[in-house]
This record gives structure tokens, C-alpha cells and sequence, in this order.
């Protein structure tokens, strides 16, 4: 009778809880966003946040119900994410979103940010101090960035797409968004004092996105169409100085993050015929692919 009643229990149990009790400890976690393909082909709006090993291994899915979960981080001791969860309808992302901060293993939720008439998007959490940093969507984008219990502070012209630095923060800047193709730019933004300071690290001829930089400080890595009509992935030093090619590969590669110890980057590529994650070592070398859905889903904007 009392294993009958054990079974019962465990009948209403969530598939999170049931999940979460046997979910192992992860040595470097990776967490990316997984979309499903419906039977039409096209990608269900309904995407989640995954969790993995390096290795791509242990894939487990930390989200559920049917809010748009997207661009996910994970904090510098590799038990929580920071991701934005959005209201949605079918295919439709309506207005109003939070920024949510999730323990890997048991699932507990702690609501960091939220708006009920403008998203939050393109939330990250910098491998230098857990430093975040997102933008407001309201017809208009502007980034913002914040610490935890501070007042955000705002940018004064467009910036998007932001990881925050030790002295400011690394984002997209879009001079005029009329103009195709697009033509968008990386920019250091910094303060001092009520003194708003941006520097160019890029050029705006063609379109720069996604930065990421690297646990040290010292290095920067992008998604661009600098080389042609395919995105690579580019490495420089943290200035935008001396950049390089590091994938030259048939498809598309982007959204790159480096790994905790600065000598991996995990990013996203549809070089296989479908998007899948991949990694790199951060000189180009040991390109593998780490998710294999085969047309089943859509794996995405991965970060360590």
C-alpha cells in the first residue's frame, strides 16, 4: 500500500521536479535556447532554455510551459541563469517580458527584472563580475545595463545586444536603421560621471553583431558578414584591434561566448543543414559540432 501511494505521488509531480531529481552535476555547463520544428517546417515560437556539458552531453531541458524563453547566461558559479521570458501566442511574442534568474538543478525561480508594456531583451550576464546587461524594447531600443539591486542606467541613442566590460559595456549600434543592407557597428560605451563616451571598435559598412569578450578582459569575439554574404566569427583584441577569421567555413556562424576559462568558444552554426551548437578552441582549431537534432529542432545562441 505504501508503494502504492509512492506511485500516486509521483503521478502529480511536474516534469521539472522529476527532471531536476536525477539531473547530474555538470563539470562545464553549456545553456542554450532549443526552439521545436512543427510538422509545417516552421520553427515553434515556443523556445526553451537547455542545459548541457561541454561535450554535449546531459542535455536537459530547464524551462517549460508556453513562454518564449530566449538568451540565456549562465553566472560565474555555473548553478544559475539569468534568461528573458516573454508572454507568447501560436508565433506571436506579445508584449511584456522578465528577466529570470533559474537554479540548474533545482529549478527555483527568481524574478530579477520586469515589464508589462516593453520587452527586455538580449539579457547577459558578463563573465567579468556577473555584470548585466540588456536592452528595452519600446518601438525604440535602447541598451541599458545594471547590477544586481541598482537603478539601471540608459543610453542615449541606440544600442543593443550589450555584454557589460569592468569599465562600460560592448554593444551593437545601428547609426540609421533604414538603410539595407544593414550597417551596424560594435561600440565601448563608458561613463564618467553624467558623461555618456562611445568609441568605435568596428566599422559600419557592413553589419557587426553579438559581441562577446572573453573572462580575462583582454579579448573580443563577434558574428559579422564582413567576408561575404555568410556570417563568420571574428576574434580581436578587446580594442577591436588586429581581428581575424576564425571559422572560414561553408554556413553560418554566430552568437559566439567564451567558455569560463577563456580557451573555448561555443557558438551557433547551420553549416550541417540545420542550426546546431558548436565549439572552438579560441584560436579557430577543434571545430565540433555539440547538438545533433536532425530537423527536429532548432539549437541556438549557446553560452558557457
Amino acid at each position: 500500500m505504501k508503494l502504492l501511494h509512492i506511485l500516486i505521488s509521483l503521478l502529480f509531480l511536474t516534469p521539472a521536479l522529476i527532471l531536476a531529481a536525477d539531473f547530474p552535476q555538470l563539470k562545464d555547463p553549456v545553456v542554450f535556447q532549443r526552439s521545436e520544428i512543427d510538422r509545417t517546417g516552421k520553427r515553434v515560437i515556443y523556445g526553451k532554455v537547455w542545459i548541457m556539458e561541454a561535450d554535449g552531453s546531459h542535455q536537459r531541458q530547464i524551462t517549460f510551459g508556453t513562454t518564449y524563453d530566449e538568451h540565456a547566461s549562465l553566472y560565474a558559479d555555473q548553478e544559475h541563469v539569468l534568461y528573458g521570458e516573454f508572454r507568447a501566442n501560436g508565433y506571436i511574442v506579445d508584449s511584456g517580458a522578465r528577466l529570470v534568474k533559474v537554479n540548474i538543478y533545482t529549478l527555483e525561480r527568481e524574478i530579477i527584472a520586469e515589464k508589462v508594456d516593453r520587452a527586455l531583451h538580449h539579457a547577459t550576464v558578463s563573465p567579468i563580475d556577473d555584470l548585466i546587461a540588456y536592452h528595452e524594447d519600446y518601438g525604440e531600443r535602447v541598451a541599458q545595463w545594471i547590477d544586481l539591486g541598482d537603478k539601471a542606467r540608459e543610453i542615449p541613442f541606440r544600442a543593443t545586444n550589450g555584454v557589460r566590460t569592468k569599465n562600460g559595456i560592448i554593444a551593437m549600434h545601428e547609426r540609421n536603421p533604414s538603410v539595407s543592407p544593414r550597417e551596424v557597428s560594435l561600440i565601448h560605451i563608458g561613463t564618467k560621471g553624467a558623461i555618456t563616451q562611445a568609441t568605435m571598435l568596428t566599422d559600419d559598412r557592413v553589419m557587426h553583431r553579438r559581441p562577446a569578450i572573453s573572462p580575462d578582459g583582454k579579448w573580443l569575439s563577434w558574428q559579422t558578414d564582413a567576408n561575404g554574404t555568410d556570417d563568420e566569427i571574428y576574434l580581436a583584441k578587446i580594442d577591436g584591434s588586429k581581428p581575424r577569421n576564425l571559422t572560414k567555413t561553408g554556413g553560418n556562424d554566430g552568437h559566439p561566448w567564451f567558455s569560463r576559462d577563456g580557451k573555448w568558444i561555443v557558438f551557433e552554426s547551420d553549416r550541417s543543414g540545420n542550426w546546431e551548437i558548436w565549439r572552438m578552441r579560441t584560436d579557430g582549431s577543434g571545430q565540433e559540432q555539440l547538438t545533433e537534432a536532425k530537423g527536429k529542432y532548432v539549437s541556438t545562441r549557446a553560452r558557457m
